[in-house]
């Protein structure tokens, strides 16, 4: 029981002092190589309190760095470690403006492509689901697919196309629940616009077979009945195990 007194003593101790990590260097190498280190340092283990990143200190000193050796290579890395600093702690608005401006500053450095990486992760990291904004998702895919089209060899590049596939059923998700929007407001050619987008742009999409089903509706109700039937007939010949598959044989024989 003491002991663990104790240790919850000494944690409302360093809480209530916010105590200040020290990072010492007399020059530009130094410095930053002692400022990526607390960067680095792992933030789990027991108590975690006491191998916790002082973000503030590491993004005084990364600034500091800046300001002192502006000339220095290590300048240059500064800027990208602060992004770092946000998406560490979760900033990713933060974090992919920052690794954003670097590509835009420095388009030959050697830490681009990571600068591209983590900008579409940090863009990534700030989707909410098809019912948010999908600006957030948009960039993400763009930054993916100009990562894997410029590193096709990078060990990263699989993961990237995984995220890429992800954030297209999302995107070809949103297209849909607004189709839906849509087509409930009695507003068929607005909702046949959104599912068109579906079958153009992800076609690959999990979704795909319902954005074709709802499409075929909404032309039907439109009195487009040629359209219709091609996209309901899409499902009837290609998708035999869709489960749109009987509603759209349905749907087609009403068809006159």
């Amino acid at each position: 029981m003491k002991k663990l007194l104790l240790t919850g003593l000494i944690i409302t101790l360093l809480i209530g002092c916010g105590a200040k990590t020290e990072i010492q260097g007399n020059n530009a190498k130094s410095l930053y190589e002692n400022t990526v280190n607390e960067l680095a340092k792992d933030e789990g283990g027991f108590p975690w309190i006491f191998n916790s990143i002082d973000f503030d200190t590491v993004e005084e000193q990364l600034k500091e760095i800046q300001i002192r050796y502006t000339y220095s290579p290590y300048a240059t890395l500064a800027e990208l470690r602060t992004a770092d600093v946000y998406f560490k702690r979760q900033e990713y608005r933060l974090a992919a403006t920052e690794y954003e401006q670097f590509i835009e500053r420095h388009p030959t450095h050697n830490g681009t492509p990571y600068a591209k990486y983590f900008l579409a992760l940090s863009n990534y990291r700030l989707i909410r689901g098809y019912d948010t904004s999908p600006k957030s998702a948009r960039e993400s895919v763009i930054w993916f697919n100009q990562y894997v089209a410029e590193y096709p060899e990078s060990p990263l590049a699989p993961d990237a196309m995984e995220k890429i596939d992800e954030t297209k059923e999302i995107l070809a998700e949103r297209e849909i629940y607004i189709g839906n929007f849509y087509l409930r407001k009695k507003n068929p050619k607005a909702a046949a616009a959104r599912y068109k987008t579906v079958t153009e742009e992800y076609p690959d999409s999990k979704h795909l077979d319902e954005a074709l089903y709802l499409l075929g509706k909404s032309y039907i109700e439109l009195n487009e009945n040629e359209l219709a039937l091609t996209a309901l007939n899409r499902i009837i010949n290609d998708m035999p195990d869709s489960k749109y598959n009987n509603d759209a044989k349905q749907l087609a024989s009403t068809i006159k």
